[in-house]
């Protein structure tokens, strides 16, 4: 019995092995595929990204050689001088790669040489004009509201009246230089009767009493007045000043133009009555003054003797050099109009201002008013006219040789209170052909007061399809 018991154990351990051999042997395709449950550790496991291999930072590549051309008409050397070795320099030290060149012109020949530079849709990229231009140029030239408004530049509260010829459409343009007003300068030594006259009545009673004749010569030796043309007393710009000193306006609400008023009919004979009054009629008149040295209203060192005008209406440099004697006698004032007939009539000095336009076809638009800022400060503005003796732009550049100066120091108060731009003529070239023809027909008598505005009136709305 224990025998059988012993050779039973054994059997079952054979078996036993060998269903664990088999068991170890099999394919591991006949394995079974057990799930594994995979328990969750309180907080995730969270994956980054490896960040790639940093690259050094390489320099920007330089900018493109930009080359901010202008072009200016007859400036002095020393206005010349200052631009390029302190203004241009101090611009390209801020605007790396950026060159400034300076083209001197003249005023002689200018028309033809800025329609060249419209017509070809290039050339400087900031242009020098004067004081009509802005109706003239206008559509060729840039909108800079974006650039020189006071949201851009607060510095263009401190420009005076001539900013209104830096605009077109009621949009800057550019900036303005300076200002040259026209006054009336007049001799206290040598007038007869009250200064200064303050009424056309008044103005031809004083020409009368205040020119003198040389009867050998048949010629003046002393003019009452002499306004711009002094042989004519009736250029075109002299009749504007009178013109707007009644309250006259060149156009009227619908924009034809407005020589028909009763305003321009006053003005126009005003012309005919002074240059009778002072050469006497066309059919006898006399002789112009003669030949002087300096300005007409100062006296002649030589030979002691006065240059013959008591009162000239011109603008400052037409005047004395203001360390000259004579001007002991002389008083600055504007044109009073005639408020006998005309109750609109203000004092008025006609503006003529010189400035810089920026060119629509230029590329270089927020450069040149960067430059423009740099030429504009307070400091330059003040600077640049300093070298030409003239009244800057900005209010705020009036001083030092303006103020040191009495007769600059008022004629940059008369500036700023009664200045009027010579601005905002639509074809102004054409309107002075007109105005030149016309007027010079009037002095001849060719043609009567009435027969000169019909004339204009007629031609200058031709002039603008009117």
């Amino acid at each position: 019995m224990r025998t059988k018991l012993l050779t039973l154990l054994l059997l079952v351990s054979v078996l036993v092995t060998g269903c664990a051999t088999a068991t170890t042997q099999a394919p591991a395709t006949e394995a079974p595929v057990v799930p594994t449950e995979v328990v969750a550790t309180e907080e995730p496991v969270v994956l980054t990204e490896v960040p790639p291999t940093e690259v050094p930072p390489t320099e920007p590549p330089p900018a493109e050689p930009v080359t901010l051309k202008i072009y200016l008409l007859d400036y002095t050397p020393d206005t010349i001088t200052w631009l390029k070795e302190e203004i241009n320099p101090a611009f390209e030290a801020a605007h790396p790669g950026t060159t400034v060149e300076i083209t001197e012109g003249s005023w002689s020949g200018w028309d033809t040489t800025f329609a060249g530079f419209f017509a070809a849709g290039e050339g400087p990229d900031i242009i020098n004009l004067g004081s009509e231009m802005n109706t003239l140029y206008g559509p060729s030239l840039a909108d800079m509201d974006p650039y020189l408004a006071e949201a851009a530049w607060p510095d263009i509260v401190n420009f005076g009246p001539a900013l209104e010829n830096a605009k077109y459409e009621g949009k800057l343009r550019g900036l303005p230089i300076f200002t040259a007003p026209r006054y009336v300068f007049c001799r206290s030594d040598l007038a007869v009767g009250t200064l200064p006259p303050m009424s056309f009545a008044d103005w031809v009673t004083f020409a009368k009493e205040n020119t003198i004749i040389d009867p050998d010569t048949n010629s003046l030796t002393q003019q009452a007045l002499v306004p711009v043309d002094a042989l004519s007393m009736a250029d075109w710009q002299w009749w504007l000043l009178v013109y707007y000193s009644i309250g006259g306006t060149l156009y009227k609400a619908d924009g034809t133009p407005n020589f028909d008023s009763p305003e321009a009919l006053a003005t126009t004979q005003f012309m005919l009555d002074m240059r009778q009054a002072t050469y006497g009629p066309a059919t006898d008149a006399v002789g112009g003054l003669p030949t002087g040295q300096g300005s007409v209203i100062d006296v002649n060192d030589e030979t002691n003797a006065n240059n013959g005008a008591v009162c000239l209406a011109h603008s400052g440099w037409a005047a004395p050099a203001f360390d000259r004697p004579v001007w002991e006698n002389i008083s600055i004032e504007p044109f009073y109009g005639d408020s006998e007939n005309f109750p609109n009539s203000k004092p008025v000095v006609l503006a003529f201002n010189d400035w810089l336009a920026v060119a629509d076809y230029s590329p270089n638009k927020e450069l040149a008013a960067e430059w423009l800022k740099v030429a504009f400060t307070k400091e330059a503005n003040h600077k640049w006219n300093e070298t030409m003796s003239l009244i800057p732009s900005r209010n705020d550049a009036q001083y030092g040789y303006v103020t040191d100066s009495p007769q600059l120091k008022l004629e940059a108060e008369l500036a700023s209170q009664y200045g009027v731009g010579f601005a905002g003529i639509a074809e102004a070239a054409k309107l002075s052909t007109i105005m030149q023809e016309a007027l010079g027909k009037l002095i001849t008598e060719e043609l009567t007061p009435e027969d000169v505005i019909t004339q204009i009136q007629e031609q200058y709305s031709a002039a603008l399809g009117k």
